[in-house]
């Protein structure tokens, strides 16, 4: 069965409101936010927006590219639109928790310096005054997403929870973490993870930056520790990884989803780094799942 990739945010409003509103705003807004309750396991699945999610009750297992990371009460995920994740309880069990949508567009103004974007997926455990503060402007969120879209500055309001939202989650995160998040390579980050899986040139990177391609370059090298393209592929290539485990779409969906511009591009680019075929590795992958 093939999984849903890279849900747009309007559906994720969609998947949430009630009957009576259903498609009442035509327009998706700058971000989207909810309370989910009770809900169990899901299938393996990407966005095509940026997510964050913070664990209000119960306790399982986040799937998180592969990797299996227990969470509770209290945890919270930052998810790009390059993670693939589903969650894992037991049965019968259930769990709550808020979500957060929003699109790199709102980045793209004054936090996208701030956020080190290469440092994502993110998990954390908040405690203390950060979970409560953290949930208190979940909650406002949440309540202006599903109320507020008539009133006065909706938009604007949003964008102001958010970013003092995402400000108080990135001051939980380590210093040692954090790989200089405030200079205009981050703004280049975020372009990548917002945009990989479409044609993207050096210099229209260079351009989000503003920078000339040639200094751009240099300091994306200095800062990631690989060159642009090495990188702009291995995103891709692990995008695409997460593809052939998580879903049963053709290896040439896979190419054009994960932003390869051609199957053979793909194939050879997977083979050097795997040393195998998209498919191979796929057949090993669903053996040791048996």
């Amino acid at each position: 069965m093939s999984i849903p990739i890279r849900w747009q945010m309007q559906d994720l409003i969609e998947e949430h409101r009630p009957e009576s509103q259903k498609s009442a705003n035509a327009h998706t807004p700058i971000c989207d936010a909810c309370k989910i309750f009770s809900r169990g396991s899901s299938v393996t699945h990407g966005h095509q927006h940026f997510m964050l999610t913070m664990i209000t009750r119960g306790e399982g297992i986040q799937s998180l590219n592969g990797k299996d990371i227990p969470f509770a009460e209290n945890h919270l995920f930052l998810l790009s639109p390059a993670d693939f994740h589903h969650n894992i309880v037991s049965d019968g069990d259930t769990f709550d928790y808020y979500r957060l949508c929003f699109s790199y567009e709102l980045l793209e103004s004054r936090l996208s310096g701030l956020i080190p974007l290469d440092s994502l997926p993110l998990h954390l455990v908040l405690q203390g005054n950060s979970a409560t503060l953290t949930r208190t402007l979940l909650a406002q969120l949440t309540e202006e997403s599903e109320n507020g879209s008539e009133r006065i500055g909706h938009n604007e309001y949003l964008q102001t929870l958010v970013e003092q939202l995402l400000i108080l989650v990135m001051r939980e995160i380590p210093p040692a973490a954090i790989s200089q998040p405030g200079n205009p390579i981050n703004r280049a980050l975020g372009y990548l993870h917002a945009h990989f899986h479409e044609p993207i040139s050096v210099s229209a990177a260079a351009a989000v930056a503003g920078y000339t391609p040639n200094y751009f370059n240099t300091c994306f090298r200095e800062q990631v520790g690989m060159p642009f393209g090495e990188y702009l592929r291995q995103m891709r290539l692990n995008y695409a990884e997460n593809l052939l485990r998580s879903s049963t779409i053709s290896v040439s969906e896979v190419a054009f989803e994960a932003g390869f511009g051609s199957l053979s591009h793909f194939s050879r680019s997977f083979r050097n780094k795997h040393g195998c075929s998209p498919l191979e590795y796929r057949h090993h992958v669903t053996q040791n799942k048996k």
